[in-house]
């Protein structure tokens, strides 16, 4: 590897030594790596979170750069462990539960290997499965990281069809109404961001300046319904109004100026939260 950046991600928290640990033994492997994090808040086993903080953060990573991502409400059980090769350079090590799934539908996973314990596991911690993500993960990404290994020396390769995988739903255009799912809560300010990307809005003729009709689901249980700007930054609105704009990545996201907008609502975002934005352009 060219950059030895190695990045790690997990719901382990702050308050125990299990990143420390992490770091020690990447250390060990290789005291050159440079290792950083994406977070450890991940809400526990929360694998869609986890997933989408993957997509989230890698696009703005060199090429090259490896992942090391640990939700796992099935730790010590016997899934796959594995490195996932994408479309865009990077490397992924995770449990085969889910956490592939956006850089899967909206990256692309060019090669998935399963990790060989025998050659990829840290030397003495055979006979114990409780901390994989040290023993395990962070080994194997260290590794790699390093250049001590290959992708091509991580294991066997995987049959791209068998990746376990969330259903992620396309969003679609329906007469003047767009729809899509609510895929995650963003940070601390507590906006919502869609899967719809604001190309569909320029295709029904939306304008900054029009107001649309913005209705949130959970699981068709109506829990928002409200006109809402559709402006450039929150500079276009008053505090405590909400505002429809295109978030970092190019979708549709919706939040209130210095206001929680989640937190105002009592909104979540993932499995079964939808949202449907109504215009009457053409």
């Amino acid at each position: 590897m060219d950059n030895k950046f190695l990045v790690f991600q997990s719901d382990f928290g702050s308050k125990g030594a299990s990143v420390s640990q992490m770091y020690g033994i990447s250390f060990q492997v290789d005291p050159s790596l440079r290792i950083y994090e994406i977070t450890h808040d991940i809400p526990q086993f929360d694998t869609w979170k986890g997933s989408y903080s993957l997509y989230q953060s890698c696009y703005a990573w060199p090429k090259g750069t490896v992942f090391v991502s640990i939700i796992d409400p099935g730790f010590g059980k016997n899934r796959r462990r594995v490195v996932a090769k994408t479309k865009k350079g990077h490397y992924i090590v995770t449990p085969d539960n889910g956490s592939l799934s956006h850089i899967n539908k909206y990256v692309g996973i060019e090669e998935l290997r399963e990790i060989d314990e025998t050659v990829n596991r840290l030397k003495g911690s055979e006979e114990s499965n409780l901390f994989l993500g040290r023993d395990v993960f962070a080994y194997t990404g260290a590794r790699h990281a390093s250049g001590i290994i290959p992708f091509e020396e991580v294991g066997e390769k995987v049959d791209l069809k068998t990746i376990s995988s969330f259903e992620l739903s396309d969003p679609r255009i329906i007469g003047s109404e767009v729809i899509g799912s609510i895929d995650i809560i963003d940070g601390n300010f507590g906006m919502l961001w869609s899967n719809i990307p604001v190309t569909y809005l320029d295709k029904l003729n939306v304008k900054c300046g029009d107001y649309l009709d913005v209705i949130i689901y959970y699981k068709r249980r109506q829990m928002y319904k409200y006109r809402v700007l559709y402006g450039k930054s929150f500079t276009n609105v008053e505090k405590g109004e909400d505002l429809i704009y295109k978030n970092a990545i190019g979708n549709v996201a919706i939040g209130t100026s210095l206001e929680n907008f989640a937190e105002k609502y009592n909104l979540k975002a993932g499995i079964g939260w939808s949202i449907s934005i109504i215009t009457n352009n053409k």
